[in-house]
């Protein structure tokens, strides 16, 4: 006896993933080999000022990569032109409310930075895994990519030693695919929504670009991406 669909849509795999990075890793599977949406995605990066893609040849995506004591990114994505000195570099770390909880934007800026003397320094027990001080260490590697490829390393606040890109092979074949890039960008994806973004006036001494959950989630429903749809389903209450 054949089986009614209804059973056999039963009997399909099932695939959720977790948090922040199951969301991103579904999102970028989706989406990454597809070079309209995801530059449509990148659009979607309006503040404080939006993102010109202009007309890329190709992407470059990486996911989770391993920087070795430059700390992991969520995700890179690296935009290629037929020029190939027009390259541009987007590093992205996403953080999320987590359930029942909450996440404020000020607070996370306020462990990262301190007034000393009517200045802003990094604090010199700086909280790592906090969104402004991953950024920090993206925008060193970047910043100081030649003195670290040629000496392996780098020292980046008095208060610490030397952070070193180490020899793992794969880190440093990530490390290589930044050299050259005309333009880098750092994004928050975070769960602070749009209009409370705009109030945000902390200052880190780079550039930062921020993109809303609510903002990728709309993406999503426009685009009718349902497997990422699945994960914010699944995540609901934890992202934003």
């Amino acid at each position: 006896m054949a089986k009614q669909p209804e059973a056999m849509l039963e009997e399909q795999n099932k695939i959720f993933g977790y948090s922040e990075r199951g969301i991103i890793n579904s999102l970028i599977f989706t989406i990454g080999e597809d070079k309209n949406l995801l530059s449509e995605f990148i659009g979607l990066i309006k503040l404080p000022n939006p993102i010109d893609v202009g007309e890329p040849k190709k992407y470059t995506i990486l996911l989770e990569q391993s920087f070795s004591r430059f700390g992991d990114a969520d995700l890179i994505i690296i935009i290629h032109y037929e020029n190939k000195e027009d390259k541009k570099v987007l590093f992205f770390e996403g953080k999320v409310k987590t359930y029942k909880k909450n996440w404020n934007i000020e607070t996370e800026f306020g462990k990262y930075i301190e007034p000393i003397n009517d200045e802003y320094k990094i604090r010199p027990k700086n909280y790592w895994s906090n969104l402004f001080s991953q950024l920090y260490l993206k925008k060193s590697l970047i910043d100081n990519w030649i003195e670290i490829n040629e000496k392996g390393g780098v020292k980046l606040l008095e208060s610490e030693k030397e952070r070193k890109i180490g020899k793992n092979k794969i880190v440093l074949k990530a490390f290589k695919k930044l050299k050259g890039c005309k333009q880098d960008y750092y994004i928050g994806l975070i769960p602070t929504l749009k209009e409370d973004i705009k109030k945000f006036k902390g200052k880190t001494g780079f550039d930062l670009h921020f993109l809303s959950w609510e903002t990728v989630h709309k993406f999503c429903k426009d685009n009718k991406l349902k497997k990422v749809l699945k994960m914010f389903k699944y995540n609901e209450q934890q992202i934003y």
